[in-house]
């Protein structure tokens, strides 16, 4: 794959040049005439142009353009983004080759952190997006806007408000395995100062598993309802105060790996993943200071999971050498949040820069019992503990006009974290630490649709104890564990030019980033596993450094007016520092796990008439490692979709399909021996994700 980084080399210089000659021989069309999509995770809510740093966006016409419903299926379109499920979504995100991979025992601090309408989702994965109004994908550390959550980058989730007139949509999809959708959104004004929005969406599945022993092809299904609903009321000019509730119902099953290695499963005590969470937040908007805008926002999520599995995804009676066990987490997650922020006014800036001062206080407790099979005492057990955090930061950006067309842009962020954890077998552990975090950059806005810039930015992410490993420690076999009681925080190190603009009146746009992250103190997850017997331990490990480098780009093409083509495309080169496991296999200097080498998208919008459209859309992805600790690795794939839909006045009916070519696609892998009837040999054993799907959906709009 030589050709595919000098490919992505060229298009940036073809990108800055095509900029420049837009701005030299066009005249700057007027404001009213451009289109210009609003960052509402950058702390001005600028264009998507003039913001440093590698975005990407969806809107609600990316969605329908892939069929999507749910957002693991629109993360394959993202460039350097990939996820890992071992549940029955895709819950865990990867940037640039950074993130987790699953949550056991102990609880994961994410390197990727979502936030849906301002509420912290970090680590949950769940979301409906039938009411989507806006997604924003923000590629590398971003701790001076987001904080920890953020080391390797931000999922940025909008839905959809209250509007001045009436406004709705409802729609109706059927798809293959007994799969059915239905989704609505209503929006108005009760007067000048009040209005409101409600949306509802249930979506079920019998899921894509046959489980031969239970003669059930239900037992990996999906079953979840989603609500939210925002009350704005404008009691003057000056302020704007908003309530957002939030209600998610997930009751899905999880039964997803077969000793055939398949789709199909042989499992008598299929697990389950569900998740209840409720969230409401209170938002204000002042703008009566000469000086600044203030922004606040005070939220509160309470969540409760079911999380379980059949350990040896088998029947009594398969084999004398059998084992039966399950393993079942059942977690409950409390958090209160507050964001307070001052932006700058024109009048009241620092000299000639504007500036952001804010301040960041959380509190976020979380409770696990787990229920397991205890090899040591041969019975049934529970494993319980506590981990209560407090989070306090203050955060502030300038930015500074330097000459025509030049600008710099610094930000910093101090925050403090610390941990209270105990557990049933009588660990009792603080931890506390100050990171840092910032960003500096210069910029060159070539016009308004045209910018350069060089960005170097600084990323934390929190440490933390090892509980499972504490736990089992005292097991002779796993004595190696006592030195991994603890892990240190992480730091990642980003430096990125970037070149973005649009031409031709927007015919043409191009976003393209190249970067090198240094990462020190890298978390790792690594297991111990005695004897290949059915215990493992886990935990979290500090591998001496990591990098990862690489180049991701973006582009519209608008080649004729009823015909558009989208694109991204990203190359990665990753390394493991200084790492070797309790195992004494060495890993230093391979590639990280779930970083693949290319990604690309290509996908079309063709209006064949006033009413009738076709989207095609062609996804591919390279092989990548499923773990930094062991060698096992999924396979390359290409995901091939396709949507025709016919549009009468507010109605509109699509058929469309996912996976169109029916390819097996890893999206969680083990390396491990499970099966009795081979004697345990070890294998890789894959969790697949979506086959072929294809469906219709109906909807009405008004």
């Amino acid at each position: 794959m030589r050709f595919f980084p000098s490919l992505i080399a060229v298009a940036v210089c073809s990108s800055f040049s095509m900029q420049t000659h837009a701005a030299e021989t066009a005249p700057e069309p007027a404001d009213t005439a451009i289109e210009r999509i609003r960052v509402q995770g950058d702390f001005r809510q600028q264009a998507v142009q003039q913001v440093a740093g590698s975005i990407a966006l969806v809107s609600e016409q990316d969605v329908k353009r892939t069929s999507a419903q749910h957002l693991d299926d629109l993360l394959n379109q993202f460039a350097n983004v990939n996820f890992t499920s071992g549940a029955s979504r895709g819950r865990y995100i990867q940037m640039r080759g950074i993130g987790e991979r699953s949550e056991f025992v102990d609880t994961i601090n994410p390197s990727v952190g979502i936030l849906i309408d301002g509420i912290d989702y970090s680590g949950m994965g769940i979301s409906g997006i039938s009411d989507l109004a806006q997604l924003e994908v923000f590629r590398g550390p971003e701790a001076t806007r987001f904080g920890a959550n953020a080391l390797a980058g931000m999922l940025n989730l909008t839905t959809k408000g209250p509007t001045a007139t009436p406004e709705g949509k409802f729609s109706a999809t059927l798809a293959n395995y007994n799969s059915r959708q239905l989704a609505g959104q209503f929006s108005n004004s009760i007067n000048q100062q009040l209005g409101y929005s409600v949306s509802l969406e249930q979506q079920t599945s019998d899921g894509f598993i046959n489980n031969t022993y239970l003669n059930r092809d239900d037992t990996n299904n999906i079953d979840e309802f989603t609500g939210r609903f925002k009350l704005r009321y404008q009691p003057s000019d000056a302020l704007t105060l908003q309530l957002v509730t939030h209600s998610t119902d997930q009751d899905n099953g999880y039964d997803a790996f077969s000793l055939d290695r398949n789709r199909t499963t042989l499992s008598d005590e299929p697990g389950q993943d569900k998740i209840r969470s409720k969230a409401v937040a209170l938002q204000a908007d002042y703008r009566g200071l000469p000086f600044a805008t203030v922004l606040a926002q005070l939220s509160y999520l309470t969540a409760d999971s079911d999380y379980g599995f059949d350990e040896d995804w088998s029947y009594v009676g398969i084999h004398p050498d059998e084992y039966a066990t399950t393993d079942r987490y059942l977690r409950s997650r409390d958090q209160l949040t507050l964001d307070y922020r001052f932006i700058s006014t024109p009048q009241g800036k620092l000299g000639n820069s504007d500036w952001v001062f804010g301040l960041y206080a959380a509190s976020k407790n979380f409770d696990l019992t787990r229920q397991f099979w205890n090899w040591d005492l041969w019975q049934a057990d529970s494993f319980v503990s506590e981990l209560s955090r407090s989070n306090a930061a203050v955060y502030g950006e300038l930015s500074t006009p330097l000459s025509s067309g030049w600008s710099l842009v610094s930000g910093l962020r101090l925050e403090r974290y610390d941990d209270d954890y105990s557990d049933i077998s009588g660990n009792n552990i603080k931890n506390h630490d100050t990171m840092w975090g910032a960003n500096l950059s210069l910029n060159y806005q070539v016009n308004s649709q045209a910018l350069v810039y060089l960005l170097a930015s600084r990323g934390y992410k929190a440490g933390g104890v090892n509980g499972d490993a504490l736990a089992k420690a005292a097991d002779d076999s796993l004595s190696e564990l006592n030195s991994k009681a603890s892990f240190q925080p992480e730091t990642l190190y980003n430096a990125e030019f970037g070149v973005k603009g649009s031409a031709l009146d927007q015919s043409i746009t191009a976003r393209v980033a190249a970067f090198y992250m240094w990462r020190d103190d890298m978390q790792v997850k690594g297991w111990l596993n005695p004897d290949s017997g059915p215990q493992f331990a886990g935990f979290i490990d500090n591998a001496g450094s990591g990098r990862n480098y690489g180049i991701e780009m973006e582009n519209r093409l608008q080649l004729h007016p009823q015909f558009a083509v989208f694109l991204s495309a990203s190359w990665l080169k990753t390394k493991l520092g200084n790492y070797v496991t309790l195992d004494e296999e060495n890993f230093s200097g391979r590639e990280q796990a779930q970083a693949p080498r290319f990604q690309y998208s290509v996908a079309t919008d063709w209006y064949i008439t006033e009413a009738l459209t076709f989207n095609v859309s062609l996804q591919g992805k390279d092989a990548f490692f499923y773990s930094d600790g062991h060698n096992a690795r999924s396979s390359r794939y290409e995901l091939l979709g396709a949507r025709l839909s016919y549009q009468l006045t507010n109605w509109e009916l699509a058929i469309w399909t996912r996976n169109a070519l029916d390819q097996d696609i890893g999206v969680r892998g083990f390396y491990f021996g499970n099966d009795p009837r081979d004697g345990y040999e070890p294998h890789v054993y894959e969790q697949f994700a979506e086959p072929r799907r294809f469906g219709v959906t109906a909807s009405y709009q008004f």
